[in-house]
């Protein structure tokens, strides 16, 4: 494939060759990876290279930095970062924290990923002046927290404006799922196989530090067992109350009494409305996005349990003769199915009207 696109290589000496096929390579890959989470509706404004960082010099700039303070040492050939001015260095326990030695530059005079990473740290909270980075880390990399926490203060950045919230590694009914072991499910297979509502419903039902137990066969189920077709379901079932309200009474009162709503499972599904603004507000303020579906669930059990309700007596159906009742229970019909729809589009799953 390189040798199609990029032309005849063979003439070009070793090095530059060789740069080329990877700079060719990296471009491929990211823009698979592009059409991969696109896929899932995830959308990023800014893709960062790494190379842009050597380019404006950032990780050299923070090695001379921690070199002229102290926290830089040599052994062994290779350039290290640590505590190295313990008693008196007066940034603190965050310096401190990092009990381990980080290799920054390799005997071979070659970089590691951490020396990038000092670079990643000017960059965005010197030189893009970030108020606030927040990080998501696989929990399999908890012990360089520390780390990085440490070089942000050894660089002078407070280091409490550097977030960084460590995600569990998801289990498939079928086995659990391990990168080093190459046992894993490629996202585009995953979304092949149940879809991208399935896929990020049952990735955000989860709070980060709990492992996922990813079933594929419950993500296909049509039945509320499945929490994405519950939460759908209830959405649809509402658009469609909303229709037979339309066809058995053409015109109803302008304004809704709502003081008509008596019903324990009416009152229930206010009192889910009611709590809306506070989920929105904690997941945001806490950086728990599953506050959200769960808020799904609670107000699709009530939504459920309110439409069972006329089933199984004709009087507490939303639509009945007495208009101004009718026209109550679908204000609140309406509100649910407004909420629910937001709530969705929130977590970036689709609400059908019809299932």
């Amino acid at each position: 494939m390189a040798k199609r696109d990029l032309g005849d290589l063979d003439a070009l000496p070793g090095e530059e060759a060789e740069a080329k096929v990877r700079q060719y390579a990296i471009a491929i890959m990211v823009e698979r990876i592009m059409e991969s989470v696109a896929r899932l509706n995830v959308r990023y404004d800014e893709w960062f290279n790494e190379s842009r960082l050597w380019q404006e010099a950032l990780p050299q700039l923070a090695i001379q930095r921690l070199r002229d303070s102290g926290f830089l040492k040599e052994r062994d050939g290779a350039l290290w970062f640590g505590p190295a001015l313990e008693e008196e260095d007066g940034l603190g326990e965050e310096v401190r924290s990092s009990k381990e030695d980080r290799v920054v530059i390799r005997s071979n005079g070659e970089p590691t990923y951490f020396a990038s990473d000092l670079g990643y740290l000017l960059s965005r909270f010197e030189r893009r002046h970030f108020e606030r980075v927040v990080e998501v880390w696989a929990a399999d990399h908890h012990g360089y927290v520390d780390r990085l926490k440490a070089a942000a203060a050894a660089l002078g950045i407070n280091p409490e404006r550097l977030v960084i919230i460590l995600h569990q590694m998801v289990n498939l009914k079928e086995g659990k799922m391990s990168k080093r072991a190459g046992r894993f499910v490629p996202l585009d297979e995953l979304v092949d196989r149940v879809g991208a509502d399935a896929v990020r419903y049952f990735y955000l039902l989860r709070s980060p530090d709990t492992t996922i137990e990813f079933d594929l066969e419950l993500a296909l189920t049509q039945s509320n067992e499945n929490p994405v077709f519950y939460a759908q379901y209830a959405h649809a079932r509402l658009v469609n109350v909303e229709g037979t309200a339309a066809e058995r009474h053409p015109t109803l009162p302008e304004h809704a009494d709502v003081s008509l709503l008596v019903q324990p499972w009416e009152l229930d599904v206010a009192r889910q409305l009611a709590f809306w603004p506070e989920v929105v507000e904690d997941a945001t303020r806490l950086l728990e996005p599953h506050r959200i579906p769960y808020y799904v669930h609670d107000l699709a059990t009530a939504v459920h349990r309110f439409y069972h309700a006329g089933n199984e007596t004709s009087e507490y159906r939303v639509v009945v003769d007495d208009a101004a009742l009718t026209r109550a229970r679908l204000e609140l019909c309406r509100a649910a199915r407004h909420t629910l729809r937001k709530a969705l589009d929130l977590i970036g799953v689709s609400a059908p009207e019809r299932m």
